[in-house]
């Protein structure tokens, strides 16, 4: 398989992110400092009655999760596993028009302080992003009538063989809106100059990514350069014509086979042995390339919704809706760097201001009040 083939495999998870495997999870931060954390799946029967531990949740369930559930709008519970008898009846009444097997399972799990759920919170070995190690804040604060939460969490930026900064092709607010999309540098503009800086940005990004695979694979052919007959240039040569090569080409997905273009530039066919071997240097590259983590990593996303205590501050990356924050957690966002999903919100603690009230009212009355003087 051509190494263009994987790019565009690739580069299609990068597009179209939005369309990858992804889970609803809900973090819940208490007053107390206390938390939960949720998660929402469809599920079948099997699951329900615990014969299968094959489940659409990111996480293992176990004694510690807490699982509430409910059938369209006819039946709904905390018991769990089920009977078969009990989902037998369930189903059976069940209107004749609607084919529908799956249950809708919420599944929750308490923890005393932020630092237990960091502590203990994993996500199950098969999934994408079992690996990551996620830094878990609260910090709060009082003040008398208000008590201030500060909630972050941030995951790891994502490691690469790519050797070229993005900061060479781009500026840094280009580069950290690109991924994550923030800052806003579209604020000023109309649609149609949004709709051109994208595309420069864009170019940017494509010309950013090209090198580095054109590197990459450029490096792998000069280390076997020797499996070439007939070379048609020395291996010094070639070597330092990489950049000037590269730059004779506009990176697309359709066009990018790195011996056709070789061979055009030097007239030969030299280099298409080099990519026709079996088991070659090259074949060996272009394994390494599909079977990299980074694509398993792109191919999942979290819905996530983050809900704090008292009024919430609004998030520049996120949606503020009834007061609950939603984020688009994907591994695109941790390409750049480390990626932080931070929140406050304030509490008004009521006791403060009714014990203010209280002792206001005692000292005016004391000051009004002067008792007479008995002589």
């Amino acid at each position: 398989m051509k190494l263009s083939i994987q790019i565009l495999s690739l580069l299609s998870v990068l597009i179209a992110v939005s369309c990858s495997n992804n889970d609803d999870m809900t973090t819940v931060i208490n007053a107390d400092g206390s938390c939960y954390r949720e998660f929402t799946s469809q599920e079948d029967s099997t699951f329900m009655v615990g014969a299968s531990k094959k489940t659409n949740f990111p996480v293992e369930i176990d004694s510690s999760w807490n699982v509430n559930w409910e059938f369209l709008k006819l039946a709904s519970g905390k018991d769990y596993p089920l009977k078969p008898s009990k989902i037998d009846s369930i189903l059976k009444n069940s209107p004749d028009s609607v084919v529908h097997t799956l249950f809708t399972v919420h599944i929750r799990k308490d923890y005393k302080t932020v630092e237990d759920m960091a502590t203990s919170f994993k996500l199950k070995s098969s999934n994408n992003w079992s690996s990551f190690k996620v830094d878990y804040s609260l910090k709060r604060k009082f003040r008398w009538f208000y008590t201030y939460f500060n909630y972050r969490e941030t995951y790891p930026k994502i490691k690469t063989n790519f050797n070229l900064p993005v900061e060479n092709y781009m500026s840094k607010d280009e580069a950290r809106f690109w991924f994550t999309g923030q800052p806003n540098i579209l604020i000023g503009m109309n649609g149609l100059e949004i709709r051109e800086y994208m595309g420069t940005l864009e170019e940017k990004y494509n010309l950013w990514f090209g090198q580095n695979i054109w590197n990459n694979e450029y490096k792998v052919l000069l280390k076997n350069y020797d499996l070439v007959k007939k070379k048609p240039v020395s291996k010094d040569s070639l070597e330092a014509l990489r950049d000037t090569i590269f730059s004779t080409i506009k990176f697309t997905l359709s066009d990018y086979e790195m011996d056709k273009i070789l061979n055009k530039y030097f007239k030969t066919n030299a280099f298409s042995a080099m990519w026709e071997m079996e088991k070659g240097p090259m074949k060996e590259y272009e394994e390494e390339f599909i079977n990299q983590d980074l694509i398993d990593y792109l191919s999942y996303s979290i819905n996530y919704n983050l809900k704090m205590p008292g009024t919430i501050t609004p998030s520049n990356n996120a949606v503020l809706t009834n007061g609950i924050l939603t984020y688009k957690l994907t591994a695109y966002r941790m390409l750049y760097n480390d990626y932080t999903i931070e929140a406050e919100s304030r509490k008004t603690n009521i006791w403060a201001f009714i014990v203010t009230g209280i002792i206001l009212i005692i000292a005016v009355g004391s000051f009004i009040y002067k008792p007479k003087k008995e002589w």
